[in-house]
């Protein structure tokens, strides 16, 4: 994106994939991209209810489900609920630190497996297409709580 561009809204990032701009998953899309941490379809669907949404529960996944499909949103694993959540996908090769006690994510500067993935595939004569990491533990704020215990 170029400095003199505008960012887009949740309406036109929907619309760039070719689903079709529903007030619901203008709601879904617009809440997420306002968080800063990874929601699970649970704590997606509780906050709009609390911000008035009359959405049910089988409607916010099923938004959720199709936002990760068109490269909307990311769905990554929370190991200690072994729920999946949900965070804007950046449109670009990142990789996560993410708090298992507030879910906040942390987007990591470069790819460390970069060179460690050529190897593998050198070694293993395997074509690798893609790969995701994320790292699990938690933040400053969460230890100064605590946690883990």
């Amino acid at each position: 994106m170029h400095s003199t561009e505008k960012p887009l809204d949740a309406a036109g990032l929907i619309r760039q994939t070719g689903l079709k701009c529903t007030p619901a998953r203008v709601q879904v899309l617009e809440l997420l991209l306002s968080q800063q941490e990874v929601l699970s379809a649970d704590e997606v669907f509780e906050k709009l209810r609390q911000l008035g949404a009359t959405l049910n529960f089988s409607t916010v996944y099923r938004i959720l489900e199709n936002f990760t499909e068109k490269k909307l949103t990311e769905k990554v694993l929370l190991p200690q609920s072994r729920k999946y959540g949900f965070l804007v996908y950046t449109f670009s090769h990142t990789h996560h630190l993410i708090c298992l006690g507030c879910h906040k994510v942390v987007n990591l500067d470069g790819c460390p497996l970069h060179g460690f993935e050529e190897e593998m595939a050198k070694k293993n004569h395997f074509q690798i297409v893609g790969h995701a990491l994320e790292l699990y533990g938690y933040c400053e704020e969460c230890q100064k709580k605590g946690l883990p215990r």
